[in-house]
């Protein structure tokens, strides 16, 4: 007589799988676009070593890191102070 009345566990349960597959498909879909973003990430920044890869030794000896600038007080062109 459950033909009459439904069989709610089954059903029930069929439910709950088919919520747990679309979760497990949102997260391999999440997955895979993170996993584009970071291949994008790394070809861009290796295009971008490629092209500019040589800028760091047309700087001058005295900067030796770029960030804090020139320690010295002479000036790149100059001999003196100006």
């Amino acid at each position: 007589m459950s033909f009459l009345f439904g069989d709610g566990g089954a059903a029930a349960a069929q439910r709950k799988q088919i919520q747990q597959q679309e979760e497990q498909i949102k997260e391999q879909k999440a997955n895979q676009v993170k996993e584009k973003t970071e291949l994008a990430q790394r070809e861009q920044a290796g295009t971008r070593a490629r092209t500019r890869g040589g800028v760091r030794s047309l700087l001058s000896a005295a900067r030796m890191d770029s960030e804090l600038g020139i320690q010295d007080s002479t000036k790149l062109g100059g001999g003196g102070t100006a």
